[in-house]
C-alpha cells in the first residue's frame, strides 16, 4: 500500500512515528476569498467528524485577523497511524474538494514534536 504524501513526509521526519505529534499547515486563500475558504471547510464538517476520530487530540483552524485570507490549521495526534486514517476518511477528502480553486498555492506544512515537560 502506498503511503499519503503526507505520511510519507512525516515518516521521514518523526524519530518514533508511536508517539504524538502536531501539525501546522498553513493556507492561503486566493485574495478576496478567505470568506469562501471558510464556508467550505465548515460545509464540509471536517472540524468536528475528525475531532471524533480516535487518535485525533487537537483539530483546530484559525484565521488570521490582520490577513482574512490566511488560515492556520493547528492538529495534534497520538500516532502517525491515527492521521493516516484521518487522512482517507470522507470528510478530510471533502474538505479537499470543496477547497479546489480557492486557495493561492499548496498548503505549507509543518511537524512538530513535543519538547519539555508535556501534561
Amino acid at each position: 500500500m502506498n503511503d499519503h504524501p503526507i505520511v510519507a513526509m512525516l515518516r521521514r521526519k518523526l524519530a518514533d512515528s508511536s508517539q504524538p505529534f502536531g501539525i501546522m499547515a498553513d493556507l492561503n486563500a486566493l485574495p478576496g476569498r478567505g470568506d469562501e475558504v471558510a464556508t467550505a471547510i465548515a460545509g464540509s464538517q471536517v472540524i468536528p467528524l475528525t475531532r471524533l476520530e480516535a487518535g485525533c487530540i487537537a483539530y483546530d483552524l484559525y484565521r488570521d485577523t490582520d490577513a482574512p485570507d490566511c488560515f492556520v490549521m493547528h492538529e495534534r495526534w497520538s500516532n502517525l497511524d491515527a492521521l493516516a486514517v484521518h487522512l482517507a476518511t470522507a470528510h478530510f477528502n471533502a474538505a479537499g474538494a470543496a477547497l479546489a480553486g480557492l486557495l493561492a498555492k499548496t498548503p505549507t506544512v509543518r511537524v512538530l514534536t513535543p519538547a519539555g515537560e508535556q501534561p
